[in-house]
């Protein structure tokens, strides 16, 4: 649109200029500089015709032996010079007055060629020939004749003729470029008004524009001011988003790990029961060993007298040997090594499961580290041994290569996936499968599915929306998914589910061998 305004402006301005040059022109008199020179050149005419005329008169009055006129192309040369300049004026009767002018001298020229021609058969004639006589005064009347023709040529009236018409040509110039002066200066007037108009217009416009710019650079500063304070309050909305979002995938997985407590604890009473048996036969024998110390220490006792009692000391060598005998026959000590490692195996039980969980729950701004994805599904899958126990798990591992990740946040993702498939399958028959492989050279996939009801198609795209879930109030928060799914997005990965109501439904993690650089950071 610019361009078209340019564009016409630009126009306008030559439409304009050419007006001012078109009345410049008109008014500077070219053509009564062109009168002038056309009246110059017939005046040169009109003497070279007078001239000539004095020259036929001499040549008539000498008779045969007079001066010859003057040629016909001194005539022709002036004429040439006169229609140059008449040809310039715009009046309509010029070229008519310059034929009339043109045809009189060729008329003249013809009449003078004939009586030089006349004269110059006179003068061969010899004065003393008697047949020439009458020949002689032939010639003589016929020069007479074309002399009289010649003298009476038309050329005289017929430049009067061109001259008033030039006269009439100059009075028009003259008064066509005193209108067009007057035009000039009203067309000048109207550009001086129009020019004034628009430097006028210039300079408000440089005014408005300024006025503009300073209220745009004023904008502009209060708009810098307020996006730098509502980038400070989106940043720092960003920080406690990022807080507030650790904390709910912290509390979603708190949640799942609640719902696991029982089943943790039948997992943690078992081993317990090992260390309790395993104690309480310990204290059982500690008696034994007690009773063992203390007859020993009195022997011990006896023996370092100076002069021990020998019947006192062979019955205390007695109490000893017996009761070493006692706990011999009841192999009282292979009893107490067999319970201490009962005792220790489950400590172990116990420290792994514990392990397990601290693990698990620890916040997700751990680190990312090489980590054995089948290790972490193990682990996952005795974390959520309460609730798979009914189920049969079948896992189908293929080779994985060890993958930079957050193992925490995977750990979470798995067991998300474990819990909700023990969630959708029956006790009595649920079959849960997970399964590992390669999908080219640079990712891997995790596949959890199971035999339950399915997801139906109308929800199936809402799975992934926070807070949506199907199950009963109070048995979810509709955050699972949702977690999990950022999750394996900020790891660079995807999270893809398949379902058919009533056959089951595959959920499936790819993850990049080497994490995106966001998360390496």
């Amino acid at each position: 649109m610019r361009v078209i305004r340019i564009a016409l402006y630009a126009c306008m301005a030559i439409v304009l200029a050419g007006g001012w040059a078109f009345l410049y022109w008109q008014s500077s008199g070219l053509e009564l500089d062109a009168a002038n020179g056309a009246r110059g050149a017939l005046n040169g005419l009109r003497a070279i015709d007078a001239r000539w005329n004095d020259q036929l008169v001499g040549a008539r009055l000498l008779g045969a032996g007079g001066k010859a006129p003057l040629e016909p192309a001194r005539h022709g040369s002036a004429y040439a010079a006169l229609e140059v300049q008449a040809l310039r004026l715009t009046h309509p009767q010029i070229g008519s007055a310059l034929a009339g002018v043109k045809s009189a001298l060729e008329e003249k020229t013809a009449l003078a060629k004939r009586f030089a021609a006349a004269r110059a058969e006179l003068a061969r004639l010899s004065p003393d020939a008697e047949g020439d006589d009458l020949k002689r005064a032939e010639l003589t009347a016929a020069a007479q004749a074309l002399f009289d023709q010649a003298w009476l040529a038309p050329t005289g009236p017929r430049l009067d003729a061109l001259a008033r018409t030039l006269d009439r040509a100059s009075e028009d110039a003259a008064a066509q470029a005193e209108l067009y002066r007057v035009w000039l200066l009203y067309y000048s007037g109207f550009l001086l008004a129009v020019l004034a108009y628009l430097v006028w217009n210039l300079a408000s416009s440089r005014l408005l524009i300024e006025r503009i710019n300073r209220q745009l650079r004023e904008a502009n500063e209060t708009l810098e001011r307020r996006v730098a304070e509502r980038t400070r309050e989106l940043t720092d909305a960003l920080a406690k988003l990022k807080e507030s979002e650790a904390l709910l995938v912290q509390s979603e997985k708190m949640s799942s790990l609640g719902q696991m407590v029982a089943g943790i604890a039948h997992e943690v009473n078992t081993p317990l029961a090992y260390v309790k048996a395993s104690l309480e036969s310990v204290r059982a024998r500690v008696s034994d060993v007690g009773s063992l110390a203390a007859a020993t220490e009195r022997l011990l006792a006896l023996l370092s007298a100076e002069s021990p009692d020998e019947a006192q000391l062979a019955r205390q060598f007695a109490a000893v040997r017996g009761r070493i005998e006692a706990l011999r026959s009841r192999k009282a000590l292979e009893e107490v090594e067999r319970t201490v490692k009962d005792g220790l195996y489950g400590i172990g039980q116990i420290s792994e499961i514990v392990a397990n969980l601290r693990n698990f729950s620890r916040l997700d701004r751990s680190h990312v580290a090489e980590y054995d994805l089948h290790e972490g599904i193990e682990s996952t899958i005795r974390i959520a041994h309460n609730q798979l126990k009914h189920r049969t798990v079948r896992k189908v591992f293929g080779e994985l290569p060890r993958v930079s990740c957050s193992p925490s946040q995977i750990n979470q993702v798995i067991l998300n996936l474990l819990t909700n498939a023990a969630q959708a399958t029956s006790d009595k028959d649920g079959t849960i499968i997970v399964r590992t492989g390669r999908r080219g050279a640079n990712e891997v996939t995790v596949q959890v599915a199971d035999n339950g009801q399915g997801i139906p198609e109308a929800v199936l795209p809402k799975i992934f929306d926070p807070f949506f879930t199907t199950k009963e109030v109070g048995k979810g928060t509709g955050l699972g998914l949702s977690i999990s799914y950022k999750i394996v997005e900020s790891h660079g990965g995807r999270l893809e589910v398949q379902s058919k109501p009533g056959v089951g439904t595959r959920f499936t993690i790819i993850l990049p061998v080497t994490p995106p650089a966001a998360l390496a950071a």
